[in-house]
């Protein structure tokens, strides 16, 4: 059973007790961003997209047409099928763990996938809430999981399509907590699976742009942690 706290005492506790940085040869690294309390400034700023140190190397290894996932100036929508043995970094909300693979150390994650257009907030990262669908992350020898409906950027390479679903092989996860990103209303059409839209309860009021977002926007864009800490396939 998982005890119910205030979203902002449990987003650390989460974070402590599942995620720690895979660092050994054949592990699935794993980087968290910082939780720092943003306050308004009165201007809000555009940046290109900043990785971390130790992502750089990853991130070299992505063909520069996968580096951007999906821009609503794109002529084309980007796609996630249909791209077995493809190096590929992409974004996405952690729906959920599937299994364990019958090995203790490894991991199946459900994730939403979310469009990115190469660009971010200066002051916080920002995703399309489109998407292209689910996708599978599969992290390797590993004792660790990935916070629910947290932000992540999945870098590996595509394994198979699964019943339509890509499942990719995680050589590096990057992962933002609540507080630390927020969603844009701009992208391509739509094609995230109708099984999350019900929990966006401001979807149906208007614009889902915050840039200084609330327990109540994450919970009321995506839902309750608590309740997507497995997730059956869809």
């Amino acid at each position: 059973m998982v005890r119910e706290y205030p979203t902002k005492i449990l987003y650390p506790l989460l974070l402590a007790c599942v995620i720690a940085p895979a660092t050994a040869s054949g592990q699935t690294r794993i980087d968290v961003q910082e939780v720092k309390e943003l306050k308004p400034t009165g201007s809000l700023s555009t940046c290109a997209y900043l990785p971390l140190d130790r992502e750089k190397e990853f991130l070299q290894k992505v063909p520069a047409d996968e580096q951007v996932t999906g821009s609503f100036m794109d002529e084309h929508a980007y796609q996630i099928r249909g791209k077995k043995n493809r190096r590929v970094a992409w974004f996405g909300v952690v729906r959920g763990a599937i299994s364990k693979n019958g090995d203790e150390r490894n991991r199946k994650i459900l994730i939403q996938q979310t469009y990115f257009d190469g660009l971010t907030d200066c002051h916080i990262m920002l995703v399309s809430h489109a998407g292209a669908g689910d996708f599978v992350a599969e992290l390797k020898s590993t004792d660790t999981t990935l916070p629910a409906l947290s932000l992540v950027r999945v870098y590996g390479t595509v394994l198979d399509d699964e019943d339509g679903i890509p499942h990719v092989s995680a050589d590096y996860v990057r992962v933002w907590p609540w507080f630390t990103f927020t969603f844009t209303d701009l992208g391509p059409a739509d094609h995230s699976n109708p099984k999350w839209a019900q929990y966006c309860k401001i979807c149906k009021s208007g614009r889902i742009y915050k840039p200084y977002p609330t327990e109540d926007y994450y919970r009321g864009i995506l839902g309750d942690p608590k309740d997507f800490l497995t997730a059956p396939l869809p």
